[in-house]
């Protein structure tokens, strides 16, 4: 199930956003015990001054610095602590490495889904 949300500003330079999408499904995959099958990544721009941290607004994504990639993590409730970190650090270093954007300039919220809480198939999803 992981679903991992990603917002950012325009990037200053062109860049192929399916490719990059694969690339972190792939590195999660690879990085999680995870199977790919189950990994949903989303990318969204947020529109050109739209993004507002301390009054500034810029026009595109700085790789470093101020307004970082904003990123929502949703995952099952039975990944322990140890797990959702690393979730959580292997999409920062796949996101930095596809974007060019610093692993420090990455912010990463993660939303536990409780089972009976996640509708998917055609069916209310449960797990022990």
């Amino acid at each position: 199930m992981p679903l991992i949300c990603i917002k950012s500003l325009p990037f200053e330079d062109e860049i192929d956003v399916s490719a990059m999408i694969k690339s972190i499904t792939e590195d999660f995959a690879r990085g999680s015990e995870v199977s790919i099958e189950h990994i949903t990544v989303t990318w969204e721009f947020i529109p050109a001054r739209q993004y507002s941290v301390a009054g500034l607004r810029p026009a595109s994504q700085p790789q470093s610095g101020s307004h970082p990639v904003l990123v929502e993590l949703h995952a099952p409730s039975f990944h322990n602590d140890s797990s959702v970190e690393a979730m959580m650090e292997c999409i920062a270093f796949s996101i930095s490495k596809r974007s060019g954007v610093s692993y420090s300039n990455i912010f990463i919220s993660y939303r536990k889904v409780s089972s009976g809480h996640l509708f998917d198939h055609g069916e209310v999803v449960r797990w022990k």
